[in-house]
């Protein structure tokens, strides 16, 4: 097993979209965090409220960043996440190589738990990368506008920024589960990335709609993916808290579960997605696709 899964690493690092996926990533947290501080300086260039560019600069500051850093990297990485699972699944079937695998290893489940342990494990990684790089590029805000200082780092805040990055691979799972699925029932890469995008994206229209019309439409959303793992890419605060926060009129429409309601909803769906790639891939029949 641990030669199965460092040969997926090894073919994960050095697939060339990968790379493009990750460097992309990257490039985004920087643009937005500096997109972000000129907008604040052409908001108080123009007479803006002191209190609102205050409160927008905070989010780039490093000492209440991470809260802001995680939600950019929770819609960052779960679209890079998807991408990346969707086509290292689904290329094994368009290259064919998923039969080589299997006549080497005829157990296919542990194919499928090497390939699911190393995308995992190298996604992980990515974000932990996307994370320094948000804090870097917070530094360096920080440093120019001079309010550099590091006395606020201890252990409660540390404790809430490892929280906060569980909330975020809590978040994504089940997307990822479901580009595992979709990507080895469908067998292409198109059916693990256009499909689980589009299932992301219509589900956040399609559960706006059921809140709307009340009833017990209305709650069917707070047991689906995109309410809670809204909830969770926002339970850390940061620059939306103000908005959408507890106690503010629009938090108080929208009414988001709680933290241990939508981890528990989102794991309970990553692991049926993870049980219905097994069962996929158990039930195929491997025949030769040509092209």
């Amino acid at each position: 097993m641990t030669t199965s899964i460092l040969i997926e690493v090894e073919k994960i690092v050095r697939r060339r979209l990968n790379q493009i996926i990750l460097a992309v990533m990257l490039g985004l947290l920087v643009v937005m965090y500096v997109l972000l501080w000129l907008a604040s300086d052409v908001v108080a260039e123009a007479g803006g409220d002191p209190d609102q560019v205050a409160g927008l600069r905070s989010a780039l500051f490093l000492e209440e960043t991470v809260p802001f850093a995680m939600l950019l990297l929770y819609f960052f990485g779960f679209v890079g996440g998807v991408v990346a699972i969707g086509a290292s699944v689904g290329s094994e079937y368009s290259w064919n190589t998923i039969r080589t695998l299997a006549s080497v290893e005829p157990r296919r489940e542990r194919i499928l738990l090497a390939k699911l342990i190393a995308l995992w494990g190298t996604i992980v990684v990515s974000l932990v990368v996307g994370l320094i790089v948000a804090l870097a590029t917070s530094t360096v805000l920080t440093v120019v506008d001079g309010q550099f200082d590091l006395s606020f780092i201890d252990g409660d805040y540390v404790r809430e920024s490892g929280y906060s990055f569980l909330r975020l691979l809590v978040g994504t799972a089940p997307y990822f589960g479901l580009a595992f699925l979709l990507g080895t029932a469908g067998r292409s890469a198109t059916a693990g990335i256009a499909l689980a995008l589009g299932v992301a994206f219509l589900e956040g229209i399609v559960s706006g709609f059921m809140v709307l019309a009340g009833g017990w439409l209305g709650d069917l959303p707070r047991y689906m993916l995109d309410q809670n793992g809204d909830a969770l890419a926002l339970a850390g605060g940061g620059p939306f808290d103000a908005i959408v926060g507890a106690g503010t009129p629009l938090g108080e429409a929208i009414d988001s579960p709680s933290v241990w309601h939508a981890t528990s909803v989102l794991l309970v769906w990553t692991t049926l997605f993870l049980a219905g790639t097994f069962w996929a891939i158990r039930r195929q029949d491997l025949e030769y696709q040509g092209g």
